[in-house]
């Protein structure tokens, strides 16, 4: 059985590798650009999500995570969609309801 050769990360190099991830929003071509295992880079993105920095933290400090934008973006669109049609549809009853003047 051959060597196992286990490479070492600076905090600076995850950051520089994480960043990548997030401008491209492929973790696959960054892994393979820099021959780094794609699970590994996903769970250093997926750390500096919740705490910030790319490896977990020793001791866990509740703070408020970097919230998934995606499943944020598609709950904001859905909210807003939910807010046109409620437009649309009190705009449709104002024109059908007549106005009586006193």
């Amino acid at each position: 059985m051959g060597q196992r050769f286990v490479r070492k990360f600076t905090e600076e190099q995850r950051m520089k590798y994480v960043m990548e991830v997030l401008e491209s929003g492929s973790n696959i071509s960054v892994a393979k650009a820099y021959d780094i295992n794609p699970k590994q880079l996903s769970n250093w993105v997926n750390n500096y999500r919740r705490y910030n920095q790319t490896l977990k933290p020793k001791v866990v400090v509740e703070q408020e995570s970097i919230p998934n934008y995606k499943k944020e973006y598609k709950k904001m669109k859905e909210m807003l969609e939910e807010k046109d049609l409620e437009i649309a549809i009190l705009r449709d009853l104002l024109k059908k309801t007549p106005i009586v003047s006193r």
